[in-house]
């Protein structure tokens, strides 16, 4: 017995040393092994704390309103120093290149042209998703095309992309045309009630545009209680994903049932069933539906890796066509309001193009202005701040080796606004630098990735230009409008760069 109690005793002591010597190795030797050699190269980065890494420096940089309008009342353009400060810091002290730690997730930040556009360009399937980021987006978007990495997210891309081809997309049009006059209507009523002129909170009101839009594209009806439940809970769902994605490299946080994470996981179930409920009756008639059902029956082994990765890739659709779109079109009519001579010029383009009729495929296809304004607008205020990559394996890029697990993350608002591309007014809202097209816009055309790059590319970026078109294109026709004297400048990140207060505009509607 005694013996037996001794054996007992060694087995369970042998466990927790290896438990112990596991916790050991992974908060602690693992990523100093990592940083280790990233300082050997040169690359250098802030201290990070154990366990916590450096977050507690993102916690004493706290992002600040842009209240401040510049002196010719035109929105100050330079606003990652204020959005993200902390980098804005370690950039001036590090250089183009640097290292830190989220938790124990070792982090490259790259601003440096020449590597970005390498690494935004790589083919390797060895350059993956972030882990953490797959982890704190897990909820909203599963095991989708925006999350998965490999031979698994290679199939999906070549399964769903095709539905976002051109020769698709402009079979879409009057789809965008039906949501937009919608959308006119109104605010037309809105008008009318105020004797001619209202101030409009148009990012709210683009939301509900992208959203039929994409619920008519995705599930091939927009006005039924199911439809309507899903975008509440999807709503509700974004809200409370809110929280700082930072937090995400501190080990196992997705697992604790906080009040949110509850919320997020009731959610998570509710928005399935209405997901599925749509496929079940709808399937048939919508070809990207198809396309993301047939998609799943060849990559996923057994009905219920099936029926979650069809939900999973209809979440992504959806949300990805809904966000992009609708902000980037909000930070568009924000700079067409505070430059009215770009407003004049793409109204008149607009007039020129359409005359009296709809915009169709091929009218859109000649508004240069508006195109310029659009690529503009994105330059300034792309969807996301970065391009965030993992090497799977051990990688090198230039003369930069990156071990296996570390995160990769490209700036988007730097390369944006580097003077050595863009000349000597990056900060400015200038839309005739695109006059003759990306490449003679800047010395580096792949440095301009409002829509990410390479391989990865936004499968939906031809779709996303198009129905900013079709809705810039008929408020220009119907309307003229001017910023409200109220705007708080303040771009936040939440999941996208989206204006922290609004945007609220003075609308007139215009006289034939």
């Amino acid at each position: 017995m005694e013996l037996l109690s001794k054996s007992v005793f060694s087995v369970a002591l042998l466990c927790f040393s290896s438990f112990i010597l596991y916790l050991f190795n992974r908060f602690y030797v693992r990523p100093q092994r990592l940083r280790s050699k990233l300082r050997s190269q040169g690359l250098r980065g802030p201290s990070p704390s154990f366990l916590l890494g450096n977050i507690p420096d993102f916690v004493k940089f706290q992002p600040k309103d842009i209240k401040a309008l510049t002196g010719d009342g035109k929105a100050t353009h330079d606003w990652a120093r204020f959005t993200f400060p902390l980098f804005e810091h370690w950039s001036s002290q590090y250089g183009r290149r640097y290292h830190f730690a989220l938790g124990t997730y070792q982090v490259v930040y790259i601003t440096d042209p020449q590597l970005a556009k390498e690494i935004s360009l790589s083919t390797s399937l060895k350059l993956g998703k972030p882990f953490f980021l797959q982890k704190n987006s897990e909820t909203l978007l599963g095991k989708g095309i925006l999350t998965s990495d490999g031979e698994f997210w290679a199939h999906q891309r070549k399964t769903i992309a095709p539905e976002f081809y051109a020769d698709k997309v402009k079979n879409l049009v009057h789809i965008m045309l039906n949501s937009a006059k919608k959308l006119i209507d109104t605010w037309e009523t809105e008008i009318e009630k105020q004797s001619g002129t209202a101030n409009i909170k148009v990012d709210g009101d683009l939301q509900s545009f992208a959203s039929i839009v994409i619920s008519e594209t995705l599930f091939g009806h927009s006005n039924s209680k199911v439809i309507n439940e899903l975008q509440e809970r999807f709503k509700r769902l974004e809200r409370a994903m809110k929280t700082p994605i930072l937090v995400g490299g501190i080990p196992g946080l997705w697992y604790v049932p906080t009040k949110s994470n509850i919320e997020k996981w009731i959610l998570k179930k509710e928005i399935h069933s209405r997901i599925m409920h749509i496929v079940n009756e709808h399937s048939s008639k919508v070809e990207v539906l198809q396309s993301i059902i047939n998609g799943a029956k060849m990559s996923a082994p057994g009905p219920a890796a099936v029926e979650q990765l069809i939900v999973d890739n209809c979440k992504n659709v959806y949300l990805a066509g809904l966000e992009s779109t609708a902000n980037t079109a909000a930070w568009t009519l924000m700079l067409l309001a505070t430059h009215p001579e770009w407003q004049d010029r793409a109204r008149a383009e607009v007039a020129e193009v359409c005359g009296e009729s709809l915009p169709d495929a091929a009218m859109l296809s000649k508004m240069k202005v508006l195109t310029t304004v659009i690529q503009e607008a994105l330059r300034l205020y792309p969807p996301g701040p970065f391009i965030a990559r993992e090497t799977l394996e051990d990688m090198k890029f230039g003369d930069l080796e990156i071990p296996k697990g570390v995160g990769v993350w490209v700036a988007v608002m730097p390369l944006h606004h580097d003077p050595e591309l863009w000349g000597p007014d990056p900060s400015k809202f200038n839309p005739e630098r695109f006059a003759n097209g990306i490449g003679s816009a800047c010395k580096m055309p792949q440095a301009y990735i409002p829509f990410g790059n390479g391989p990865h590319i936004c499968a939906g970026q031809l779709f996303a230009m198009l129905e900013i078109k079709v809705v810039l294109a008929i408020i220009l026709s119907k309307f003229s409008f001017s910023l409200d004297p109220n705007y708080i400048h303040s771009p936040v990140m939440e999941n996208i760069i989206r204006p922290g207060h609004g945007v609220n505009l003075i609308m007139h509607r215009l006289t034939k």
